[in-house]
């Protein structure tokens, strides 16, 4: 499994919300200020996981629509044979 861009991205948004939070306790920044930060810094991180659930997602759903049309080969396959034996009795 290849790490992309992506997941790094992931990843320094999280550790910046949580430099913000240390940051806050040390009484640097005003509470509005980190607040906004930090709530910029989750929210990123959030469409970044909607991201990779909705593209696990989508391949999930090709595989599915593959297996349904290989499926639908079968039956068709079935369904001659079943008129082939038919048509010998």
């Amino acid at each position: 499994m290849r790490i992309k861009i992506d997941d790094v991205v992931f990843w320094i948004l999280i550790f910046a919300a949580f430099v913000v939070i240390l940051w806050l306790l040390s009484g640097s920044p005003t509470t509005e200020s980190a607040l906004i930060a930090i709530g910029l810094f989750i929210m990123s991180s959030v469409v970044f996981l909607y991201k990779k659930y909705f593209e696990m997602d989508k391949n999930a759903t090709i595989g599915f629509m593959r297996v349904k049309n290989d499926l639908e080969k079968i039956n068709d396959k079935l369904v001659n044979i079943e008129k082939l034996i038919k048509s010998r009795k």
